[in-house]
């Protein structure tokens, strides 16, 4: 069996293309292109590439808190299609976790852990590996 080849996504090292001089450059492309939007990100994009970042898609995460009827504390996460509920068990002392995705998409990329044990790990779709 083959090597696997391993991509990592933030470098050990770092660039000696400083955040400082990345945000100069970027700025001052901003300011100064007449480029339509695509050439633009692209520009930006290796920009960035030159400091040892990628460009990944960064998710909003809201947080609140409330009551159920009984009193009880309900925390809820919202991060994009995906919602995570934590209250106590109705049931019993324990807690109660759900997680609800509004997305297939959302629910093949979902990666849950407890105390460092991947209870839902990334995989190929259908949950089948070679």
């Amino acid at each position: 069996m083959p090597d696997a080849t391993v991509t990592w996504l933030r470098p050990r090292s770092r660039s000696g293309y400083s955040d400082t001089a990345a945000l100069n450059d970027i700025h001052a492309l901003l300011t100064s292109s007449q480029d339509g939007d695509l050439a633009l990100l692209g520009d930006v994009a290796q920009i960035l590439a030159r400091t040892g970042r990628v460009m990944v898609r960064v998710r909003d995460i809201e947080v609140s808190t409330s009551e159920t009827a009984l009193g009880w504390p309900v925390a809820r996460v919202d991060a994009g299609d995906t919602t995570v509920t934590v209250r106590q068990d109705p049931a019993g002392s324990g807690l109660l976790i759900e997680i609800t995705t509004a997305a297939p998409a959302e629910r093949d990329v979902l990666a849950v852990t407890l105390d460092g044990r991947a209870l839902n790990p990334i995989g190929p779709p259908g949950g089948h590996c070679a």
